[in-house]
């Protein structure tokens, strides 16, 4: 019989089964529920971002497996994608929904890419090239944290 896992033992597993880096970003979009049966439309932000997908904040939760289209994204792409998962966040309503995109890309915008998003994440075309508004501003909020990759830094 296998040992229970300690919390540090299970966090290494979990980064392991990662399949690409996560970056945290706000990161505005829509996800519009694919089915007829169970109609939903919300915007919303990302919380967390990789080349397989995202977790976003929304008011209610969704079915794991439930088709999703996201839209309404800076680069302006379109994407299909299944729900992971639906985690409530405290007593406020809000859920973190895991979103996993049916093709892996670099649909946020991300510059630069993470080495482990693939060389032609790292790559934009012309026509994916974001310039913000502004030039202190990026077309979503960064967090600061410890041990993430973070765009722009050395």
């Amino acid at each position: 019989m296998d040992a229970p896992k300690s919390e540090n033992q299970s966090n290494d597993s979990q980064a392991e089964d990662r399949r690409s880096t996560r970056i945290r970003a706000q990161i505005p979009l829509r996800v519009t529920s694919m089915d007829a049966h169970a109609p939903f439309s919300e915007a919303c932000h990302t919380l967390v971002v990789n080349i397989q997908g995202c977790g976003v904040r929304l008011s209610r939760p969704l079915r794991p497996g439930q088709e999703v289209c996201l839209d309404e994204l800076p680069t302006g792409k379109t994407v299909t994608a299944r729900v992971a998962n639906s985690v409530p966040l405290g007593s406020g309503g809000k859920w973190l929904v895991g979103i996993e995109l049916d093709h892996p890309d670099n649909i946020w915008g991300i510059q630069p890419a993470p080495a482990d998003w693939g060389p032609e994440a790292g790559a934009p075309t012309a026509s994916e090239t974001i310039t913000p508004e502004k030039s202190a501003e990026w077309p979503y909020r960064r967090f600061s944290s410890r041990g993430e990759f973070h765009p722009g830094k050395r």
